[in-house]
């Protein structure tokens, strides 16, 4: 768990990704270990597109269980990723296209 810390995603915390989680369940990965773990997702999607497990806060309720799916850092070590950076650069990518379409300050923008 420590060398992940140090290379934690730089997660803005603007929960666009619990509120738009049926982009991400509808997304093909091109990875068998991605794909298996979003069609294994465990909890429901809701109407609105988010996640049943988020609260009305706009918290995770289950955020230090949550899926390993929905931990970056984890989800690329699990399938495999080698280039760290490089995936990281491909959900960050996402991520600021998710937070630009929901239409949320700049300010939740990734940077990496």
């Amino acid at each position: 768990d420590s060398w992940i810390e140090k290379m934690k995603f730089p997660c803005t915390s603007c929960g666009q990704c619990c509120r738009k989680l049926n982009l991400a369940l509808e997304t093909d990965y091109n990875n068998v270990v991605l794909n298996e773990m979003r069609d294994n997702f465990p909890y429901k999607t809701l109407k609105d597109g988010s996640c049943e497990m988020l609260t009305e806060d706009g918290l995770c309720s289950v955020y230090e269980t949550r899926p390993i799916f929905c931990n970056v850092a984890k989800s690329a070590l699990l399938a495999g990723f080698t280039d760290l950076n490089a995936f990281y650069r491909t959900a960050a990518e996402y991520c600021n296209n998710i937070i630009r379409e929901g239409g949320l300050d700049e300010s939740y923008l990734v940077k990496f």
